[in-house]
């Protein structure tokens, strides 16, 4: 049987620190993901992630389990190359396009496209 908790404000346990529940449902990460880059490329963990996809050297796509509702949300992407060149300083994350289905995003490093190891992609926003 499917139950339905309906409440405007959350509380901790003794009653303080109180917050509307819009602030959780919208504040929220609707999609994040860990990439191997390399090789075969590999998600580590993810949540709202079915898939990814190997677009090129240095890009990759990510796929939603569930679409956003919009291409206005807000992704963030960071790298860490811990492989070669050794630390993230070498690499830049470079997002490369957004649909309300997939996310393109890469590493770059003056201009050129590389694969590497740790990608990771959090994205903000509001679900179709």
């Amino acid at each position: 049987m499917a139950s339905e908790l309906r409440v405007n404000t959350l509380k901790d346990a003794a009653g303080n620190n109180s917050i509307a529940t819009s602030f959780v449902a919208s504040g929220s990460a609707k999609a994040w993901g860990n990439l191997d880059g390399t090789g075969t490329i590999a998600i580590r963990d993810s949540f709202n992630i079915s898939s990814a996809d190997d677009v090129a050297t240095g890009k990759y796509d990510f796929n939603y389990s569930n679409n956003m509702n919009n291409d206005d949300y807000t992704p963030n992407e960071s790298v860490s190359e811990t492989s070669g060149f050794e630390g993230n300083l070498n690499r830049y994350p470079a997002i490369d396009g957004v649909s309300t289905s997939d996310i393109r995003f890469g590493a770059t490093f003056s201009g050129t496209l590389y694969d590497v190891d740790e990608l990771y992609v959090t994205v903000h926003g509001d679900l179709a």
